[in-house]
């Protein structure tokens, strides 16, 4: 199997804004309405890539795709660095890249790409 991927948007997460909107209580209800209304906490960074695996040999695509997450509202993730969702994000799809990888060459893959 061959595996590209590109990633095509990287959003860093403005520090010092997001951990007041999470760990002053009126801040964090703004917060979380605005969750609500657009799907994303104020402030937070994010990934986008776009991948797609091929059998190496006859060069025809396996399963192609595109992949968008963003940070959370935890309050441990409060004093994240700029970098530190997107970092996150990445460290995530790396592992469940090996998790499929791994499970479709053993024959025992269950699903796609999502678990």
């Amino acid at each position: 199997m061959k595996l590209q991927v590109g990633i095509t948007d990287v959003a860093a997460a403005t520090p010092g804004l997001r951990t007041i909107t999470m760990v002053i209580p009126q801040a964090r209800l703004l917060s979380t309405l605005k969750r609500g209304v657009t799907g994303s906490y104020p402030f937070v960074g994010g990934a986008q890539a776009e991948f797609k695996l091929t059998d190496s040999m006859t060069g025809e695509i396996l399963v192609a795709g595109v992949d968008r997450r963003i940070g959370g509202g935890s309050i441990a993730t409060a004093a994240q660095w700029e970098w530190g969702d997107a970092e996150n994000v990445m460290t995530a799809w790396a592992t469940l890249a090996a998790q499929r990888l791994s499970a479709w060459t053993k024959g025992t893959a269950t699903g796609l790409i999502r678990p």
